[in-house]
Formats: structure tokens, C-alpha cells, sequence
């Protein structure tokens, strides 16, 4: 999903393995994103919302997500799998397409974890690979602070 400066960012990845759908209703928030891509995809049996500016996020955690969701068969208690490391949790998260609706109908700038907290039941957690999994760079200066020796640190 693209937003602000879709075309200079397009222009900068590899989208070879992906499907690559602009919101023109940005400005909107990241709410008007997570509809805009929910609506893309709607026959799917479930969502990961990921950020794109957490470089520590791994196909392995993602690939956990799924599997988590996997294990639960029935389709009335589904489950909402967060990514955590330690005490943090948040995107990505799988959401089954039970919530869907409920996906389309978030409004501002919140993202959707108030929506996945509202469903303390049915929330799972898998456990991030690198315990910096929700760093993310927003400018040069985190990027440098965030390859710094220092601040490498995965899990034992």
C-alpha cells in the first residue's frame, strides 16, 4: 500500500513479489490505508498489516503470524495474531476476515490496534526474532542509530 510520494517510492522497490495498490486518500490517516487494503483484498481469508519502515521485522515473524492462525480451524473463534518483543506489541498483525468490517469502518490515525485490544479473547501473540522489531526509521538519523553495533541485539 502507497501513499505520499507513491510514485518516488514505487521507484524504489523491488515489487516483483507484491501487488502494489495506491491510496489516494492518504491524507486520510493510516485507517484510509488499512481500508484501501482491505477492500483490495476481501476474499482473503485474513489480513497482515504491516509497517514498512521496520526494517527488524523478519519474513520469519510473519511467517509466524501465519502459522498461528493456522492452528485455530474454526471460524467463529479465529484468532488476531500480534507480532511482541518483551512488553511491546503491535503491527504486523494478522487479522481473520471476521474483522474485516469492522477493518473498513476505523476512522484517523490510530491504526488498528485498538481494535485488536477490544478483542483481548481472541488476541495471540508470537514472539519477535529481533527484539528491535518495532524500531523504525523515519529519517537517515534513525537508520544510522538503528545499524549502530550497539543496538544489535536478537533474541537467544
Amino acid at each position: 500500500m502507497l501513499g505520499a510520494d507513491a510514485a518516488v517510492v514505487a521507484a524504489n522497490i523491488d515489487t516483483r513479489r507484491c501487488t502494489v495498490v495506491v491510496n489516494r486518500a492518504w491524507r486520510r490517516g493510516i485507517t484510509s490505508s488499512i481500508a484501501c487494503g482491505v477492500r483490495e483484498h476481501d476474499i482473503e481469508d485474513a489480513c497482515i498489516i504491516a509497517l514498512g519502515d521496520q526494517p527488524y521485522v523478519t519474513s520469519t515473524d510473519v511467517d509466524a503470524l501465519i502459522e498461528a492462525f493456522a492452528r485455530e480451524r474454526n471460524a467463529k473463534t479465529r484468532p488476531i495474531v500480534a507480532l511482541r518483543a518483551g512488553d511491546v506489541w503491535g503491527a504486523p498483525v494478522l487479522f481473520p476476515r471476521r474483522d474485516f468490517a469492522a477493518l473498513r469502518r476505523l476512522r484517523g490515525d490510530r491504526g488498528a490496534k485498538g481494535l485488536a485490544s477490544a478483542n483481548q479473547s481472541r488476541l495471540v501473540f508470537v514472539e519477535a526474532i529481533d527484539r528491535r522489531a518495532f524500531d523504525d526509521v523515519d529519517t537517515k538519523a534513525d537508520l544510522t542509530r538503528l545499524n549502530a553495533p550497539e543496538t544489535r541485539r536478537t533474541r537467544p
